[in-house]
């Protein structure tokens, strides 16, 4: 499996919002500068740990500090025995849920929990709601930010993130808009790669919530993936009673009644060293 944050799309996009990378051997290696301190460098569940060439970039850029998120319990052995410590707060998420999309429509509607299939035909019946894919990225990058702030107090600006992932990836990403009396009420912005589909970012306003428009657009991305050629469909994140983050039990609940198995990973392990 090539993991999303190991492609040239996803390096492309981190050059973007002001990270230095280091692709190196089909391994992506972001640098962030800080002033005075040096640098950090993130390693994010590469194909294989090379922590020679992760000395010699820690030199080259004089990081005080290097996060290696690995991608599996055998590089987490590896990162161990080499002084690397866990970290409480991953920057990748740790546990996420894998649909299979191998499976027909009928099976994966059969799979999910009886409200969540119940919900979907209910939004489906509606004249008012349609869903159809948009261009429009800077409509929903807004969307998202003015959501994010009305129901979690969110001031953290993530536009550009949005906007940035969205033209990085180009052909190989999806946005959905469901829209009630044309009205845009929720959103999802999928990425495609390496027969994977990502629900990446996603946003519904109140009145999409009594609709029922996040279930349908779900729905939907999750179709619209398995056309694509994708044989998993990756939910991005739940919660994870390791690194708990109370915040994450609402969306987790919701993602959760679209069956699928749940997917661990080991967390970030961080190591630090003199810049000097």
């Amino acid at each position: 499996m090539f993991y999303l944050r190991q492609t040239s799309q996803y390096a492309k996009y981190m050059k973007s919002i002001g990270w230095i990378v280091e692709r190196i051997d089909n391994t992506n290696y972001f640098i962030k500068k800080i002033p005075i301190l040096g640098s950090v460098i993130k390693v994010q569940r590469p194909g294989k740990i090379d922590l020679e060439q992760i000395d010699k970039l820690a030199k080259k850029y004089r990081a005080f500090q290097t996060i290696l998120e690995p991608k599996d319990n055998k590089q987490e052995a590896i990162t161990s025995k080499h002084g690397f410590k866990l970290s409480r707060s991953p920057s990748l998420p740790s546990k996420t849920i894998h649909i299979d999309l191998t499976k027909p429509e009928e099976t994966l509607l059969s799979e999910m929990h009886y409200k969540t299939r119940y919900n979907t035909k209910k939004a489906s019946q509606s004249p008012n709601f349609k869903v159809q894919i948009s261009k429009s990225i800077e409509k929903f990058a807004d969307f998202w930010q003015s959501c994010a702030l009305k129901q979690r107090g969110m001031f953290l600006n993530q536009k550009k993130e949005i906007i940035e992932i969205y033209k990085a990836f180009e052909n190989n990403a999806d946005l959905l808009f469901a829209l009630h009396s044309n009205e845009l009420v929720a959103g999802i912005l999928l990425l495609h790669i390496d027969k994977m589909s990502y629900y990446m970012f996603a946003a519904s306003s109140n009145e999409g919530k009594k609709l029922f428009a996040p279930t349908m657009v779900t729905w939907e991305a999750i179709k619209i993936s398995k056309k694509r050629g994708s044989k998993i469909f990756d939910f991005e994140g739940i919660f994870d009673e390791r690194f708990p983050l109370k915040t994450w039990l609402g969306f987790t609940r919701f993602k959760k009644s679209f069956g699928g198995r749940e997917v661990e990973y080991p967390g970030a392990f961080t190591k630090f060293r003199l810049p000097l």
